[in-house]
């Protein structure tokens, strides 16, 4: 197994499931936590010169891990979290989490990611899918982000040279990884922010399952319906394989009880899919990324 000569974390033969958020998966041969952009590309260019897998991972919030493990090198970039402030705009490194740069800007009377401050990935992430919650969106504030190509290029591509799609951005579909993100804010009240911000964590805890381990959204939301009303009205709320259940606070949302398998998701995921297509003609598309 390639070693990569960096002084971040290294652990072998590491559970998945203390990585993804579903707490679930089996054990990765190696997990790397790169410490800056330059030990990063040093790990990516030594597995892809050696022909290793590897697999990219910030805080593992919208990610199904597999029961039989990674045979290969899991990469977390969560310890690439250098931030710089400059006016009205901030630029941080893939792996700053994006509910504390969301507190942060509204701490500095910054206003634009007030939506943010409940979602639990990274910036780097949360840029390549467009995440987004509550009518914001992300992409609406990139002004420019640092990637690796496919290539194993570092590039610069401003706000203009991005589509941004509905949870997904041409970022993905060229399999660039983001190494660092600069976000547009605008000047808001203090106050303001900060009471839009409760509102909304209020809003999240009396409407998603978050004393469960999940991935948020399992499902896209079809043109002009919504996932979770359809899985409701297919009679899915609440319903159980195993320690996987479709949450009966939010039926987009499937929890782990206990502990639920990789495989016990997924067939929950394709049997709400078949069924749900059966009643209603409209096929589910995954939000979630299913390794």
């Amino acid at each position: 197994m390639y070693l990569p000569n960096i002084k971040g974390r290294i652990e072998k033969d590491y559970p998945l499931k203390k990585l993804n958020t579903w707490r679930i998966g089996g054990m990765t041969e190696l997990a790397v936590w790169p410490r800056d952009t330059e030990e990063l590309v040093s790990v990516i260019d030594g597995c892809r010169k050696n022909n290793i897998p590897f697999l990219l991972l910030g805080r593992g919030s919208n990610v199904l891990l597999p029961d039989h493990g990674f045979k290969g090198v899991v990469i977390v970039v969560t310890a690439m979290d250098s931030i710089r402030w400059h006016g009205e705009e901030v630029t941080a490194e893939a792996g700053y989490p994006l509910m504390r740069l969301a507190r942060e800007a509204g701490e500095s009377g910054l206003s634009g990611l007030e939506f943010a401050c409940g979602i639990p990935g990274t910036l780097g992430a949360a840029a390549a899918i467009n995440a987004g919650a509550y009518g914001g969106k992300i992409g609406d504030l990139v002004k420019k982000v640092s990637v690796l190509t496919a290539e194993g290029k570092i590039e610069i591509i401003p706000k203009n040279q991005i589509a941004f799609g509905y949870r997904s951005s041409s970022l993905l579909e060229k399999e660039c990884i983001v190494l660092e993100c600069t976000l547009s804010l605008h000047p808001g009240d203090q106050a303001v922010i900060q009471a839009q911000m409760q509102g909304l964590m209020a809003k999240r805890k009396e409407h998603q399952p978050l004393e469960y381990p999940n991935a948020g959204s399992v499902f896209r939301n079809p043109v002009g319906d919504s996932a979770g009303r359809l899985i409701e009205q297919a009679g899915w709320k609440g319903r159980r394989l195993g320690d996987a259940q479709v949450s009966e606070k939010h039926t987009n949302f499937i929890v782990n009880r206990g502990n639920a398998s990789s495989t016990d998701i997924l067939t929950l995921i394709q049997v709400i899919q078949t069924d749900v297509s059966e009643k209603f003609d409209i096929q589910l598309e995954t939000e979630i990324r299913v390794i």
